[in-house]
């Protein structure tokens, strides 16, 4: 269900500049729906980090390391990789920065959106717009 109160301030106090006042509601819909924004992930399944760790990399890696590499692989489904957490904390010291590893997990981590996502609306329609617009007396 639509957030028209959440939609209602976002065309109000426009805080990106996006110029809503002066778009037709069909206009705002569409710039709202846009994927232009960026998510940063703070987990990923074991899977997605399995999927991710470049095996050339991992099979040169000692039995202590390779250990905790699959330590981190037998996590579940909600692993935090968030800045401090654990695992990214291991697959760092584990994998360089630099290494083919960390940058196929960093890009996993960046997921394109809206801004209507990013504000939790899902898709906003022109009738949406139309009726934020109404509730805020214009």
């Amino acid at each position: 269900m639509m957030n028209i109160g959440a939609l209602a301030n976002e065309l109000r106090v426009d805080p990106l500049a996006h110029g809503y006042s002066g778009m037709t509601d069909a206009q705002a819909a569409v710039d709202l729906n846009a994927v232009y924004r960026t998510r940063v992930l703070t987990t990923l399944s074991s899977a997605q980090i399995y999927e991710r760790t470049d095996i050339t990399e991992f099979q040169s890696k000692n039995a202590a390391q390779q250990t905790y590499v699959r330590d981190i692989w037998g996590l579940g489904d909600s692993v935090a990789v968030g800045v401090g957490s654990k695992a990214r904390t291991v697959y760092l010291a584990v994998f360089s920065a630099s290494s083919n590893t960390a940058s196929n997990i960093g890009a996993a981590l960046a997921v394109s959106i809206s801004r209507a996502e990013e504000l939790g609306l899902g898709i906003v329609l022109a009738a949406h717009v139309q009726k934020a617009r109404a509730q805020m007396g214009g």
